[in-house]
């Protein structure tokens, strides 16, 4: 079978490639990227001869359409922004699209084309990565014990052992620093500010304890309703760092996360969009290790319940690439080849909790070294 990676080149789409790369059911890897220079590299890192390149604007439609449909299933590994588009394009072409989520808000735009996507006789499995994707995997895993469901909370943390600045696009970074997260209490979605509900969360080691604020969680749009069972708390929650907080403080005050166009010696643009551009790219090869814990609270049969899932993932140390990379963009791979396979029947654009089943989802991790630990409490109720 063949996949095309859009965004192949970039920090999490090579570690997609290299994986299908090395999976022996996959005969092709198409990396589809702008850039072409990147491309190469890749390629070359994963010293397979499975993997080709093609040159792809995502602006040109019929062009993506067209690399679509030498695929039997398509990865989106390109940044969040542009997944509104690239999912139309899918639609358009037929084929089936697992992408690594939307930053919430775009997210929903996705879900509005539901409708389209199974009149299509297509598949969209969105937010197929570590967080969104694995996480609320698990979520929905643990709500399934339960006959009712009081909470889910989401937490995903990280320590650095080389000197960092961000280890995904600095799109993403800005988006959920400066929009500000979302959580759903008691039937309703809450848009918090900033770095709302700070806290301290002690994570497996070595990760350890780390500070932590709501996040702009993708899954935030789809779990409240896939959980259901009553359930009137979802939030997710990711650490970070006080420097994180100044840098974006200050460049607010500096007007530099404006998205309103200013003009310069005759040309137009947005300071926010010209930081963008100017940002350093996401550092790939870091010594770091990474942990999602997910907690679903509840009751089954007369008894009160918590579902515990964790895992913790260091540096991918044959690939040389951070445990974010590797924890990101392997999903991406497996959920691809499990669309490509026909695994996934259900058609639409479906949140990751709906479109992957956990037992053989959980098994493809651990194939490749990431391991879930559950552990599940039970206080029986007087």
């Amino acid at each position: 079978m063949k996949v095309l990676v859009i965004g192949g080149a970039g920090a999490m789409g090579m570690v997609t490639v290299r994986d299908l790369a090395e999976s022996p059911e996959v005969s092709e890897v198409i990396i589809a990227d702008a850039n072409l220079e990147k491309a190469k590299t890749v390629q070359k890192w994963t010293g397979s001869k499975k993997v080709s390149i093609t040159k792809l604007d995502v602006s040109d439609s019929k062009g993506m359409i067209e690399a679509m449909q030498k695929a039997d299933a398509v990865a989106n590994a390109a940044p969040y922004h542009l997944n509104l588009t690239i999912t139309r394009a899918a639609i358009e072409a037929k084929r089936n699209l697992t992408d690594l989520g939307g930053v919430y808000y775009m997210t929903l735009k996705q879900l509005n084309l539901n409708k389209e996507a199974e009149k299509a006789g297509i598949t969209v499995a969105l937010g197929c990565g570590v967080a969104p994707g694995i996480a609320d995997v698990l979520a929905k895993l643990g709500a399934d014990k339960l006959d009712h469901v009081d909470e889910v909370h989401i937490r995903y943390g990280e320590v650095n052992f080389d000197p960092a600045k961000y280890k995904w696009t600095f799109r993403t970074v800005l988006e959920e620093y400066t929009t500000g997260p979302v959580i759903y209490e008691n039937g309703k979605f809450k848009e918090l500010a900033p770095f709302s509900g700070k806290h301290v969360f002690e994570f497996p080691e070595p990760v350890g304890k780390r500070q932590c604020c709501f996040a702009l969680y993708s899954g935030l749009a789809t779990l409240p309703t896939s959980v259901g069972k009553g359930v009137r708390l979802v939030d997710c929650a990711m650490s970070y760092v006080d420097e994180d907080e100044v840098r974006i403080k200050v460049l607010n005050e500096m007007g530099m996360t404006s998205t309103q166009p200013i003009t310069v010696d005759g040309v137009s643009i947005s300071p926010r969009e010209f930081l963008l551009r100017v940002a350093p790219p996401p550092d790939v090869n870091v010594r770091d290790a990474a942990s999602i814990v997910v907690t679903v609270t509840g009751k089954k049969e007369g008894e009160s319940l918590k579902c515990f899932y964790s895992l913790v993932y260091r540096h991918h140390e044959k690939y040389g690439v951070s445990a974010l990379a590797y924890l990101t963009g392997m999903p991406l791979s497996v959920a691809s080849q499990m669309l490509a396979k026909g695994e996934i029947k259900q058609t639409g654009v479906l949140p990751p909790e709906i479109a992957l089943k956990p037992e053989p989802f959980m098994k493809e991790l651990a194939k490749r070294g990431v391991k879930i630990t559950e552990t599940i409490q039970r206080t029986r109720i007087l």
